[in-house]
Order: C-alpha cells, then sequence, then structure tokens
C-alpha cells in the first residue's frame, strides 16, 4: 500500500487496556483494489480484545473536493496556553501532569451558539512539540492522537464545564470512549499549529456525541472527527 494515505479510519473501543501489558496487533486484509486498499486492524492484551479498526486507504488522485470554510479565531500566538486557563482552577491536575508531547492554546468562546451544536463551540489550536519526519503516515497518525485530546471537556459544556478546568472536569466527570472516526483530507502537518472547532449536537443516556472541524493556520480543511463518549457524573 506504499501507493495509498489513509483516507479514514473507524475504531470501536470494547475494552480497557492496562499500561503496563504488551498490545499485539492483527491485520486482516479486507479489500486490495487499484485504487482503495482495506485493513482490519484488532488489539489485543492476551485473550482480550481492546478495540477493532477499519482502515481504508486511496491512492491520490483527481476528482471532486470542497469544505466548509474555516471559522474566524484569535491565532495560536494570541490564545493563552491550557496551562494558563486551568490556573485558576487549581492547576492542571494528575492526566496533564509532565504531558509536554502536544502544546494546546484554547481560542476565545464565540459571541454566538452554533445551530447544530448544544454548546458555543469550543475552539483550541494543538500541535505536536517535535519534529515530525516528512512521511504523510506518521502526521495523520500524530493528529490521529491528538484529536482525542479535549473532546470529554467539550461534552460537558452544556453541563457548567469550562473548558481547560482539567482538575474540577476528573473530579466531577468520569468517561470512556466507545467509537472514534476520522475522515482526512489534503496534506498534514501534525508538527505545525492545527485548529480544532469542537462540537456536541447531542447526548442521551450518557452518551455524547462530539465533533471536531481540523483546519490549519491557512484556513485549509484537513480532518473531520467523531467521537461518542460514554460519560457519568462521579
Amino acid at each position: 500500500m506504499d501507493d495509498k494515505l489513509v483516507h479514514s479510519s473507524h475504531t470501536t473501543f470494547l475494552r480497557g487496556g492496562l499500561s503496563g501489558l504488551p498490545v499485539t496487533y492483527q491485520v486482516n486484509r479486507l479489500r486490495d483494489g487499484r485504487n482503495m486498499a482495506t485493513r482490519e486492524v484488532s488489539a489485543w492484551q492476551g485473550d482480550r480484545l481492546l478495540c477493532r479498526s477499519t482502515i481504508s486507504c486511496a491512492a491520490p488522485s483527481e476528482g471532486l473536493s470542497h469544505s466548509r470554510l474555516a471559522p474566524q479565531y484569535p491565532g495560536p500566538d494570541d490564545c493563552p496556553s491550557l496551562q494558563e486557563v486551568s490556573a485558576v482552577d487549581g492547576g492542571l491536575g494528575e492526566y496533564w501532569d509532565d504531558f509536554s508531547t502536544v502544546e494546546v492554546r484554547l481560542a476565545p468562546d464565540p459571541a454566538e451558539q452554533a445551530p447544530h451544536s448544544a454548546a458555543p463551540p469550543n475552539a483550541m489550536w494543538m500541535r505536536c512539540t517535535d519534529q515530525l519526519p516528512d512521511d504523510p503516515l506518521v502526521h495523520r497518525a500524530t493528529l490521529a492522537y491528538i484529536s482525542d485530546l479535549m473532546l470529554m471537556s467539550t461534552a460537558v459544556t452544556p453541563h457548567g464545564h469550562v473548558s481547560g478546568h482539567e482538575r474540577s472536569l476528573a473530579s466531577r466527570w468520569n468517561a470512556v470512549s466507545l467509537d472514534h472516526s476520522m475522515w482526512f483530507r489534503g496534506d498534514i502537518r501534525a508538527d505545525e499549529w492545527m485548529l480544532f472547532e469542537h462540537t456536541t449536537p447531542l447526548a442521551h443516556e450518557g452518551r455524547a456525541l462530539i465533533e471536531a472541524a481540523v483546519f490549519d493556520q491557512a484556513g485549509t480543511s484537513l480532518c473531520q472527527v467523531a467521537q461518542k463518549l460514554l460519560i457519568r457524573p462521579i
């Protein structure tokens, strides 16, 4: 699949894993076409299936292309860091201690609520702090990793949570990911600033949907993300 790039991934999380144990990945070849290829990837710890992903790849080609307009927010240099915003809440808390892989800067809340969200959009700039090699797969994998951050915070903003107050979040809410889907677009540099605009259109019986539109600093659409969380008050 050297000539093909990942254009979508869909993961279902089935069980919690343990960080101290090795994970075995099994890859099943579902399709190998001239322009498209699909793999099923299963993650195991012993006899426990942790998650299963369907990964779709495609060769570059000419064709229909469009995207929504990029939202207007201050640039990363004009937005406070996550550490600064969290200071009034007593700091970042245990989860973020010594976490330096990704830099996060929070954009101010927009003046108006988006019609497709239960709360105003939650926007932030994020990037990998290390310079990455010029491998498109590495940048898509890094974007996939970064895309999981701050989603839980967005899920509970309709219920009074202030984005960036991570210590309060950890003390009031408990959540696990149920599934996570991504659709990639264009050239991606995950070690440069990316704007993530989060919205949460619905939640029911503790299951909340969060969507994220991702753009580079030039306003080019990079990715669309959707995640379902099971979230409960502590």
